[in-house]
């Protein structure tokens, strides 16, 4: 039942769904009485800052009960450091707050041609919260655009071009046009499962459980695919990502079972083995377990320890090459004592990373007071595209892997104490990739704590990186004239990469540093 109906000079005509506008998925649904639009540029709000002026483009505007018309992302031609400043303030559901807390009567979002989008309309695509963003919310193609601004006579081009040097005007009323609908989306939701198991101590004695996790759930036909528009709806098996993982768990779990019903396994707490569900959505199946046990729980600082001693994980152990990431060392002053002991019969070639706010399930239980480890073989031109096979995977490694997984908990579960917690400071620049707008292609190696920059695993077939002669193997040390340290630093500069714009990367090949350039395309 979705309709928007725009009158100009006295005329109306109904815009086709999906075709010249598209609702957001976080529009409040309901019928949108008729209103004027007023423009206001990129919709953005952002304080000054040491190096930049405050910007705003409610500057001197009154939006109440009008519908608001503003540019979907950020200012084109401005320096890459101004980028990264407004980058935090030119999220969509933050235009919309801003646009509905100035008493706006609707948000209408527009490319516009500077943008270079591949997809004019923004995706109906998951979105972490549930609740609207509490006024109706779309986004119209540049030809609607352009029909909406036809009476003021400015273009969508001449209005961009004038923003993207950076320098926010004046917004304005467009006379004799108005905007009615009805928004009409429905939230899907369904009930996921973890699946949990519990073997359970000699003696019950209430002291905090080991919990050995790793998530079932993938991104099926091609959610966020790294293989490209051609890969939607493919099946993307998810053999590394994250079948093997759970393989592991599967397998310590029958191992330490066996132990115990041979009498050889003399366990002092509980071990709780865990398949999560919905980490590729942002860690839902651990964090639901991880706040249902801490729920009215006293502590704030470390809620879950009353319940849970340690915490290990597997994420993608199935391509075991040069080296095994154990992350998250730096949560416990004991893990590199515990490993040096565990491994020492099997000799598997670790390295240890001492952060512990990681991409995975590991982070539901850190964040609430509990040491945490995450097995880890890397990155792979295979992850997140139908090509992550079974066939694919180190059979041997990852059993040596789990071996080495099943030894730590045994090692916990016998212990009359648990390992100290320590608690980290985040590190600054943690901008989401999955929020990015550039895409380059490149597949780094996430674990390798080994090189200053960052390391690539492999190349996306036929993307930007691959183009611009990025290899698999090359270590990249500057983007954008920024010095590349860690996947951090790579982030914060992709982050201020302008999709169409040739930037300067600097990699290095086998010990030589090789300057090359690539052009970012859109993720969108």
């Amino acid at each position: 039942r979705n309709r928007l109906t725009l009158t100009a000079a006295g005329r109306s005509h109904d815009l086709a769904v999906d075709v010249d506008w598209r609702p957001l998925p976080f529009t409040a649904n309901g019928d949108a009485m008729p209103a004027q639009v007023m423009f206001a540029g990129y919709g953005i709000a952002a304080p000054a800052s040491d190096r930049f002026p405050a910007y705003d483009s409610y500057r001197d505007l009154d939006v109440s009960d009008k519908w608001v018309m503003v540019f979907r992302y950020l200012p084109e031609e401005i320096s890459p450091e101004h980028r990264q400043h407004l980058a935090g303030y030119a999220g969509l559901r933050y235009k919309a707050m801003l646009a509905r807390d100035k008493g706006a009567r609707g948000l209408v979002v527009v490319s516009g041609p500077n943008a270079k989008a591949r997809d004019p309309l923004v995706k109906l695509r998951f979105d972490a919260v549930p609740a609207g963003a509490g006024l109706p919310a779309v986004s119209v193609t540049d030809a609607v655009g352009n029909q909406l601004l036809g009476s003021s006579g400015k273009t969508l081009k001449a209005i961009q071009d004038s923003l993207d040097t950076g320098e926010p005007e004046a917004g304005f009323l467009i006379p004799s046009v108005m905007l009615q609908g009805r928004l009409d989306v429905r939230q899907e939701k369904r009930t996921a499962r973890n699946v949990l198991g519990r073997l359970p101590a000699n003696e019950a004695d209430g002291a905090p459980a080991v919990v050995l996790g790793a998530h079932v759930d993938h991104i099926g036909d091609g959610m966020d695919s790294l293989a490209g528009d051609e890969a939607q709806g493919q099946v993307h098996p998810g053999a590394d990502d994250n079948a093997s993982g759970v393989a592991g768990m599967l397998e310590i779990a029958q191992y330490l079972a066996d132990l115990k019903a041979r009498g050889k396994l003399e366990l002092k707490r509980n071990i709780v083995f865990a398949a999560w569900t919905g980490e590729e959505l942002g860690l839902l199946g651990s964090g639901h377990y991880a706040g249902a046990l801490v729920d009215g729980a006293d502590s704030a600082e470390r809620p879950l320890a009353p319940h849970v001693g340690a915490y290990l994980n597997l994420d993608m152990i199935g391509r075991l090459r040069k080296s095994l990431y154990l992350q998250g060392m730096g949560s416990s002053t004991q893990w590199s004592g515990e490993l040096e002991r565990r491994n020492a019969p099997l000799g598997l070639p670790v390295v240890p990373q001492s952060d512990s706010y990681l991409p995975t399930d590991a982070t539901s239980f850190y964040l609430k007071g509990v040491p945490v480890l995450n097995a880890f073989t890397g990155a792979h031109p295979e992850y997140n595209t139908p090509r992550d096979t079974p066939d694919s995977l180190n059979y041997e490694g990852a059993a040596r892997i789990a071996r080495l997984m099943a030894l730590m908990a045994r090692g916990l579960a016998v212990s009359d104490t648990a390992p100290d917690y320590v608690a980290m400071e985040q590190p600054a620049a943690t901008a989401s990739r999955r929020n990015l707008r550039a895409y380059l292609g490149t597949i780094p190696e996430y674990g390798d704590s080994g090189v200053r920059g960052v390391r690539l695993n492999g190349v996306a077939k036929g993307g930007p990186a691959e183009k611009g002669g990025l290899r698999s193997g090359d270590v990249i040390v500057e983007l954008a004239g920024r010095k590349i340290e860690n996947i951090y630093d790579y982030t914060y500069a992709l982050n201020a990469a302008k999709v169409g714009e040739s930037l300067d990367i600097v990699v290095d090949r086998q010990g030589r540093r090789t300057p090359l350039k690539v052009t970012p395309a859109s993720r969108d």
